[in-house]
C-alpha cells in the first residue's frame, strides 16, 4: 500500500492538482536520483517502469542518467535492480532493425559511453536471483546487438566479465544457461581476444559434456547453440584450434555424429535412420565444425586432419555422405566435410581410397526395391563419382550434393599423382558382351563411370550437370600429371576387328563437342564442360597438342565456334582460349600441323580471338565462380521450385587457372614460330635418355670446362696483379703495355664469364637428367611391383636390375 500510495501523490502533485506525464517523469526521476530513503528510490524506480510502456522517449530523455545512477547505488536490492534492468532494456531495445537515428541506438550509445556501466552489469550477474540474471543477460544481448564492437570492449576492461558470462553455462536452470549461451554466441563472433579469453575457461570442455548430456546430435536446440559457439570459438583462430586438439576435444567428434555399424566391419554398411529437423540442424552443426577445423590453407590444418583421421572420423562422414538415408542438406555438408578432411593430405586421400561402402540399395518411386539382390560393396571413390554424375538407379540427389561429391573426389586426387593415374588408368567401358552390360547392376570403376558420362552427351540433354560433372572430374584427374593425359590419351573407342577405326578419347570428345553445339537443345553447360576439360588436357602438353593436331579439322571446327554468333559467349571464350593454348604449346617434333602452319591459319583472326578471351575474363562466368563448387541454398531452392538449373557454370579452379594464364596466351597467340624456344623433349616410358654413357660424356665435358675456368682464373689474377704494378708507376701509367693488358684482361673476363654460364647449364642439363634416371627407375620399380601383383612373370635381368639397386 505504501508504494500505491508514493505513486498516486507523485501524479496528484502539490494540492491534489493532476500533472502531465513530463511533471510526472521528471519528479520521478529527481526523487530517483536525490531521495535517501531505499522505499522512495524503490517507489519510483517502479514508477518509471509503468510508465516506460508509454512514455519510453520521455523517460528515457528525463530519467536516463537517474537511472544509471539507481543501478551503481542500489544493485544489491533485488526488487530495484529487476526494475531498472527491464526499464533500461525497454529503453535500449531498438523499435525497428537497421534503422538510422532509432531510439535504442541513442539511449545504448548514452549507456555504454562509460565503461563502467557495462562493468556493474557483469557484477550483478554475481547476484544468483533468477530474474536479475535473466533480465541482466537481456540487457547484455540488446546493448551487444546494438552496438558489438563496443559492448566487447567494455567487457574486455572488466577483469572478471568473461569469466561470470562463461559461468552461466553452468547454470542449471535451462532458461539462464541457454540465454547465456546466445548472449556468448554473439559476443564470440568476431572478436579473436574475446574468443582467446572465453576459450581459456575451460568452455569446449563445458559444451561437450552439455552436449553429451542432451545425448549428441539427437538432443534439443542447445546442442545447435553449442556447437555454433564451437565454431566461433575456432574459426580463423589459430590459438583456440590448438587448445581444442591439445585438450582431445578433436577426439570426441567423432562420437557426436553416431556411426551405425561395426567399425571392425570389412565395409560401411548402408544405414536408414529417422531425421527430424532438429537431429539435421544438429548433424549440420557437427559437421561444419569439422569443415572449420580443416579450412584448406589454414595454419592448423594438416595437424587437424591428421589427429581426425585418426580418431576415426572418416568412418560417420563417408556413412552420413555416401551410404545413408540422409536429407540433402545433411549429405552435402557430409560430403564437403570429407573433401575438407582428406584435401592436399596424401595420407588421408590413400586412406579415403582404400575405404569401402556398401552399394546403395535399389530404389522404385523412393521406396527399396525388395526383390533385388542389394549390390557388392564398392570403393567410396565410385560411389562419389555416381554421386555426381547420377548413375545409380532410382536415386536422385540434390544439386548441391552431386556439386559436393565432384569436389570431393577432386579433393582426393588433387597433387596425388598416384592416385590420378590410376583412376586414368581405369577408365576402360567393360566389353559390350558382358552379361552385366547395364551400368546401373554391376560393379564398376570410377573411371568407367567418367567415361560413360563423358561418351553420351545426349543422356545430359535434360540433366546437363551429369557430363559437367564428370568433366570437371576428369579435369581434375589430369590436371598437371602428364603421365595421365598420355594415358587418357591412349584410350581408344571402336574395334579393328569389327571393321571400326580405332578413335582416341581426345578426338571423341572433340566429336561430342561438335555434336552438342550443332544441337539446339543443348545447355550451355555441355559444350562449357567439355571446352574447360580440353583446356586443362592440351595445356603445357605438346603430345597431346599433337595428338589433337593428328584430326585436321579440329582447328578449323574451333574457328567456326569463335566466329559464330548465336554460340554463348562463355563457349567462344573457351573456344578462343582453347586455340590459344593449342598454338602456344604445338612445339611437339611429332605434330602434323607446325606452329608455322598454324600461325598461317590463326593470324587473321588473332585480334578477333583476343578480345573473346578478354571478354570471358571480365564475363560473370569467371568473376563468380563458385567456391569450391558450393550451390547456396537459394539458388538450390530456386532451381527446384522453378524446375530450372542452378548457376554454377565454371569450376573456381578452372576460373583461378584461366586467370594465371590467359594473359600469356593472348601474348603467344600474337609471336612469331621462330621466337618460341626450344622445348627440351621429356623422358617417356621406355625411352634410352638418360643412359651412363650419355652422363659421362656430360661429367667430361663439365671438369674439362671446369679445369678451363680455373686455367682462366689464374691467368686474370696474375694480369691483375701486372695491372696493379703497372698503375703504380706514374712514368708507365699511360703506355702502350697498360694499354695492351687492359684490353687482354677485359677479354680474358668477357672468355671467363662466357665459361661460366656454359659450365652452369651443363650442370643443369646433368642435374635434369640425374632427376629424369630417377623418375624413369621409380616408374620401372612401380610397373614391375603391379605386375608381379597381377601375376604377370618379370625378367631375370629385370630382377638382377632391382636387385642391384
Amino acid at each position: 500500500m505504501d508504494f500505491f500510495s508514493r505513486g498516486y501523490s507523485a501524479l496528484r502533485g502539490e494540492r491534489g492538482q493532476p500533472q502531465s506525464a513530463d511533471e510526472t517523469i521528471e519528479r520521478l526521476a529527481d526523487c530517483l536520483e536525490t531521495a535517501t530513503l531505499l522505499e522512495d528510490r524503490r517507489a519510483a524506480v517502479l514508477s518509471l517502469k509503468g510508465l516506460v510502456k508509454d512514455w519510453p522517449e520521455t523517460v528515457g530523455d528525463k530519467s536516463l542518467p537517474a537511472l544509471i545512477k539507481g543501478l551503481h547505488m542500489d544493485y544489491r536490492d533485488v526488487d530495484i535492480t529487476k526494475s531498472l534492468l527491464e526499464t533500461l532494456t525497454i529503453l535500449c531495445t531498438r523499435k525497428k532493425l537497421r534503422t538510422e537515428n532509432d531510439r535504442g541506438d541513442k539511449y545504448t550509445d548514452y549507456f555504454i559511453e562509460d565503461s563502467s556501466n557495462v562493468t556493474i552489469l557483469l557484477d550483478i550477474l554475481e547476484e544468483f536471483d533468477f530474474y536479475i540474471r535473466f533480465n541482466t543477460i537481456k540487457l547484455l544481448s540488446t546493448l551487444l546487438s546494438n552496438r558489438p564492437k563496443r559492448i566487447q570492449e567494455c567487457i574486455l576492461t572488466s577483469p572478471m566479465g568473461i569469466t561470470r558470462l562463461v559461468d552461466l553455462l553452468d547454470d542449471k536452470r535451462d532458461i539462464i544457461r541457454n540465454e547465456g549461451l546466445l548472449l556468448l554466441i554473439e559476443l564470440t563472433r568476431s572478436n579473436a581476444e574475446v574468443q582467446k579469453l572465453v576459450t581459456f575457461q575451460a568452455t569446449f570442455e563445458k559444451l561437450l559434456a552439455l552436449i553429451e548430456e542432451q545425448e549428441g546430435i539427437s538432443g534439443d536446440i542447445i546442442v545447435q547453440d553449442s556447437l555454433t559457439l564451437m565454431q566461433n570459438l575456432l574459426r580463423y583462430n589459430v590459438s583456440d584450434q590448438i587448445y581444442f586438439r591439445e585438450t582431445s576435444c578433436i577426439q570426441q567428434i567423432p562420437g557426436l555424429l553416431g556411426f551405425v555399424g561395426d567399425s571392425e566391419a570389412d565395409h560401411i554398411p548402408f544405414s536408414f535412420e529417422d531425421w527430424p529437423p532438429q537431429k539435421v540442424a544438429n548433424t549440420v552443426a557437427v559437421l561444419e565444425l569439422i569443415r572449420v577445423l580443416t579450412e584448406p590453407d589454414g595454419a592448423n590444418t594438416t595437424i587437424n586432419q591428421n589427429v581426425m583421421v585418426q580418431s576415426g572420423i572418416l568412418l560417420p562422414i563417408v556413412q552420413l555422405g555416401i551410404c545413408s538415408n540422409t536429407p540433402s542438406i545433411v549429405r552435402t555438408e557430409a560430403l564437403y566435410a570429407i573433401a575438407y578432411v582428406i584435401r592436399d593430405n596424401v595420407a588421408n586421400q590413400e586412406k579415403f581410397t582404400k575405404t569401402v561402402v556398401a552399394s546403395p540399395p535399389n530404389m522404385i518411386d523412393g521406396q527399396i526395391d525388395p526383390n533385388l539382390v542389394p549390390g557388392l560393396p564398392r570403393p567410396a571413390m565410385v560411389s562419389l563419382i555416381a554421386i555426381a554424375v547420377t548413375a545409380d538407379t532410382g536415386l536422385l540427389y540434390s544439386y548441391s550434393s552431386r556439386a559436393a561429391a565432384a569436389f570431393a573426389v577432386s579433393s582426393c586426387v588433387d597433387g596425388n599423382n598416384d592416385t590420378q593415374l590410376v583412376i586414368a588408368s581405369m577408365m576402360k567401358l567393360p566389353p559390350v558382351d558382358n552379361a552385366n552390360t547395364d551400368f546401373t547392376d554391376k560393379p564398376c570403376s570410377a573411371g568407367s563411370l567418367l567415361l560413360e558420362a563423358i561418351e553420351n552427351w545426349e543422356l545430359s540433354i535434360q540433366d546437363p550437370y551429369k557430363v559437367w560433372f564428370a568433366c570437371v572430374i576428369l579435369s581434375h584427374i589430369i590436371k598437371d600429371n602428364e603421365q595421365a593425359k598420355q594415358v587418357a590419351g591412349g584410350i581408344q573407342f571402336g574395334e579393328e576387328d569389327n571393321g571400326e577405326e580405332p578413335v582416341p578419347l581426345l578426338h571423341h570428345i572433340v566429336a561430342q563437342l561438335l555434336l552438342s553445339t550443332k544441337n539446339s537443345a543443348t545447355n550451355p553447360r555441355i559444350p562449357v564442360a567439355y571446352l574447360c576439360l580440353l583446356c586443362v588436357w592440351l595445356y603445357d602438353s605438346p603430345a597431346s597438342v599433337a595428338l589433337f593436331l593428328s584430326e585436321s579439322t579440329h582447328v578449323q571446327f574451333l574457328i567456326q565456334e569463335v566466329q559464330s554468333s548465336t554460340n554463348d559467349p562463355t563457349v567462344q571464350g573457351l573456344t578462343a582460349f582453347l586455340l590459344g593454348i593449342t598454338y602456344e604449346f604445338n612445339n611437339d617434333p611429332q605434330t602434323p600441323i607446325t606452329r608455322e602452319k598454324l600461325q598461317a591459319i590463326l593470324s587473321s583472326r588473332v585480334d578477333v580471338f583476343n578480345s573473346h578471351i578478354t571478354r570471358l575474363r571480365d564475363s560473370n562466368a569467371i568473376k563468380n565462380a563458385s567456391q569450391h563448387l558450393e550451390i547456396s541454398a537459394e539458388d538450390e531452392a530456386l532451381a527446384t521450385s522453378t524446375k530450372s538449373l542452378p548457376s554454377l557454370l565454371l569450376d573456381v579452379s578452372f576460373a583461378k587457372f584461366f586467370k594465371d594464364v590467359y594473359e600469356t596466351t593472348q601474348r603467344s597467340m600474337k609471336r612469331r614460330p621462330s621466337s618460341f624456344k626450344p622445348k627440351a623433349q621429356s623422358v617417356t616410358m621406355g625411352a634410352t635418355d638418360g643412359n651412363p654413357e650419355e652422363i659421362e660424356s656430360y661429367k667430361s665435358t663439365i671438369k674439362n670446362q671446369a679445369n678451363l675456368i680455373e686455367s682462366l682464373e689464374q691467368k686474370v689474377t696474375e694480369l691483375e696483379t701486372k695491372l696493379a704494378a703497372l698503375q703504380s708507376s706514374p712514368e708507365n701509367s699511360m703506355t702502350a703495355e697498360l694499354y695492351e693488358e687492359k684490353e687482354k684482361n677485359k677479354k680474358l673476363m668477357a672468355i671467363v664469364d662466357e665459361e661460366r654460364l656454359k659450365y652452369a647449364t651443363l650442370e643443369k642439363e646433368q642435374e635434369d637428367l640425374l632427376v629424369l634416371m630417377g623418375d624413369q627407375d621409380m616408374t620401372n620399380k612401380r610397373y614391375k611391383n603391379r605386375l608381379r601383383q597381377i601375376g604377370e612373370q618379370v625378367t631375370d635381368s629385370e630382377n638382377e636390375d632391382e636387385d642391384d639397386e
